[in-house]
């Protein structure tokens, strides 16, 4: 759906993974979710922090609200960003764009 620029619905539980990573140990992951827009704003529920991962190199998030996000996640090598990747994740309330 993401890959096909097809928005989200909301009330949804999403998994980010990292598939693939040409990294050589030793290397940290971080993951960074940013909601944005009227609806975050008014749930106060802006987000932008930078958490490590868990060891999993995964990161469950939930569509609690619709408007757009983004989940990056980083590969830190001795204190260093050497790779990262990002996707904008669209969420609509029951499949209308403009709600």
């Amino acid at each position: 759906m993401l890959s096909k620029h097809i928005p989200l619905l909301n009330k949804k539980d999403l998994r980010f993974e990292i598939s693939k990573i040409s990294v050589a140990q030793p290397y940290e992951i971080f993951w960074k979710v940013l909601n944005r827009g009227d609806v975050a704003r008014k749930k106060n529920c802006v987000r932008g922090q930078i958490i490590k991962d868990n060891g999993m190199m995964q990161k469950i998030e939930s569509t609690n609200f619709r408007g757009d996000h983004i989940v990056e996640c980083y590969c830190v090598k001795d204190g260093v960003v050497v790779a990262k990747s990002r996707i904008h994740v669209p969420i609509v309330l029951e499949g209308k764009q403009d709600d």
